[in-house]
């Protein structure tokens, strides 16, 4: 079999430190892979090193695959890379609206005028063409990735796993030799992650390779080997015959400190009305589409709730009434927090009682914003921090990072730290101001499974010390706290 990439004895750096030594990894002609193991920062590495986004100081990578291409390129004088047969999905958001911003946020799809300089998804993948000569086009992907019914929907109104389908959907148009996946099944509800194995196959029946990290109790079928991420490079390969769930497991046993978090949550104040969330009858509509039909939801304080439903059945809608940010919060009978909406509370009121964590939140601060300043803005509720801060303030702050065991990123730019490290850091923005209301909305997406097992029992630890009240948005029941007693379920 010919090989495709092969990496030899490589020592490999990313995000400013040497993730891989003595790296070796040969793939053939024919194979599909997953990649999977106890750091997700390593599995994103990898597929980086493999589309030459690492620095690799010492050994080799090599790229086969692309040698007759960029020899018959450099013939014509076209300028080509071996990424021109190569396309990626991964957990970085991809879009932008017309202004080639890419700012887009919850309380943008409520509003028509930001809407409206948001393209429809059909017409965004129009403006991409078909970069590359093959099976795939709009038609096709539109089909595959049951993206029809969306056609005509902004970006900016796609729930987040509409949007992984439409990021799957651009990198096919560009029908490449070889797709790279980036845990492609986070943020799918359970009836597209069951209807991926199908999806896969007719990618690979295509003729593209696939590479994918995924966790170890996702991998689908269309694999033909499957490779363990760990300890700098790769420790062991299976062929799905002998996989067996577990097998990559290194499961952590630890917490983080109890004691630490009791200080931090010392004084944490019980809410001045025991009910949290009154909603009665409402009904959000958008042109001729029903988002919201007839709920009636109450949460009363110290309950703990989990919100449920399938791609794109309401649940970020329903989260931006409580988040003060739709603006038809004013036209239905809905209470925060013992008030009624639109009886002269302030956005910053409700906003001061409430922490929020969502994986999108990370994309929304300024470039110059280091960890620290993010965890300082959530005690001024802003989309970073731009005043200046006490050093008691300073200190609180500091004092959350060491607790999650991040102190070492605190100078570091938000957008330079890995994925997990944001969603702690986000976490720890959340939880600064002791709100009465906690809402995670699909907070641990991006997490390996080590680090989701242990944001699941932090959260039951922070429930277990305080009187918060908790709102969690997941797709996945294993990574709901023990804590939660409560299911809303959105048709």
């Amino acid at each position: 079999m010919k090989t495709y990439i092969k990496i030899s004895d490589a020592t490999v750096r990313f995000l400013d430190q040497e993730v891989f030594e003595r790296l070796d990894f040969d793939w053939k002609e024919g194979q599909h892979w997953a990649i999977t193991g106890s750091s997700g920062k390593e599995l994103t590495a990898f597929l980086n090193t493999l589309l030459g986004r690492t620095m690799v100081t010492k050994g080799a990578v090599k790229r086969p695959f692309a040698e007759a291409y960029q020899k018959a390129q450099g013939e014509k004088g076209q300028v080509h890379s071996f990424r021109d047969l190569m396309a990626v999905v991964s957990q970085k958001y991809p879009f932008r609206n017309k202004s080639n911003l890419q700012n887009f946020y919850y309380q943008q799809r409520f509003n028509s005028m930001e809407s409206d300089d948001a393209v429809p998804v059909k017409e965004y993948l129009s403006g991409l063409g078909s970069e590359g000569e093959g099976p795939w086009n709009i038609d096709r992907v539109l089909e595959c990735m049951h993206l029809k019914k969306l056609s005509d929907k902004s970006l900016i109104k796609l729930s987040n796993g509409e949007t992984r389908r439409l990021a799957i959907a651009s990198a096919l148009l560009k029908n490449p030799k070889i797709l790279l996946l980036d845990q492609p099944l986070t943020g799918l509800d359970i009836k597209t992650r069951q209807g991926f194995d199908e999806i896969l196959q007719r990618i690979i029946d295509s003729g593209i390779h696939i590479m994918m990290s995924t966790h170890s109790n996702e991998i689908p079928k269309g694999i033909t080997h499957i490779a363990i991420l760990g300890e700098k490079r790769i420790q062991s390969v299976y062929d799905p015959a002998s996989w067996k769930i577990g097998n990559s497991a290194n499961w952590i046993q630890e917490s983080f400190d109890e004691k630490m978090l009791q200080q931090l949550l010392a004084d944490s104040q019980l809410p001045r009305n025991s009910e949290i969330i009154r909603m009665e009858k409402v009904r959000i509509r958008y042109s001729e589409k029903t988002i919201l039909d007839n709920l009636d939801w109450k949460v009363m304080a110290g309950e703990k709730w989990q919100l449920k439903g399938a791609n794109g059945a309401g649940k970020s809608t329903l989260l931006s009434l409580i988040l003060g940010e739709n603006p038809q919060a004013y036209a239905n009978a809905i209470w925060l927090f013992g008030r009624k909406r639109g009886t002269g509370e302030s956005i910053w009121e409700i906003k001061k009682q409430i922490g929020f964590v969502a994986p999108e939140l990370s994309r929304f601060f300024p470039d110059n914003q280091t960890c620290l300043k993010v965890v300082l803005s959530g005690l001024f509720d802003t989309m970073g921090l731009f005043k200046k801060v006490s050093a008691e303030q300073e200190k609180l702050a500091l004092e959350w990072l060491a607790f999650f065991r991040v102190s070492d990123i605190s100078q570091k730019l938000l957008k330079q730290v890995s994925l997990e490290e944001q969603r702690f850091v986000l976490l720890a923005r959340a939880l600064i101001k002791k709100p009465t209301l906690l809402i995670l909305d699909e907070a641990s997406q991006g997490m390996d499974e080590n680090q989701r097992l242990l944001f699941k029992k932090t959260v039951d630890q922070v429930c277990s010390n305080s009187p918060i009240s908790l709102v969690y948005v997941s797709h996945y029941q294993e990574d709901i706290p023990e804590c939660v007693r409560h299911v809303l379920e959105l048709p």
